[in-house]
């Protein structure tokens, strides 16, 4: 009699650690899901804080580009020239 009651609770364990592993594994899945989000935004804020980096470090050239294109521009319309670059006729 003792056997059957051993393997009775033999049964319920077996059946208790598979419920206990299914719940496991749906854990460790939404845990990953979490990380790889967190890592995924992690991510994406480095990539803009490195492009934010690299537009301020080199505002100097960006700026001395948009004023020579200021310059050029408005000594072509001070010489009376078209965007095709040839004389207006006027």
């Amino acid at each position: 009699m003792s056997s059957v009651i051993s393997s009775f609770e033999n049964l319920v364990s077996s059946f208790l650690d598979i419920i206990k592993s299914i719940f496991n594994t749906f854990f460790s899945a939404f845990e990953t899901l979490f990380a790889t989000a967190s890592s995924l935004v992690s991510s994406v804020v480095d990539l803009f804080s490195g492009l934010l980096g690299f537009i301020l470090g080199n505002i100097v050239i960006i700026g001395f580009l948009v004023a020579a294109f200021v310059g050029y521009s408005a000594y072509q319309q001070k010489q009376g020239r078209n965007k095709r670059g040839t004389l207006k006729t006027s």
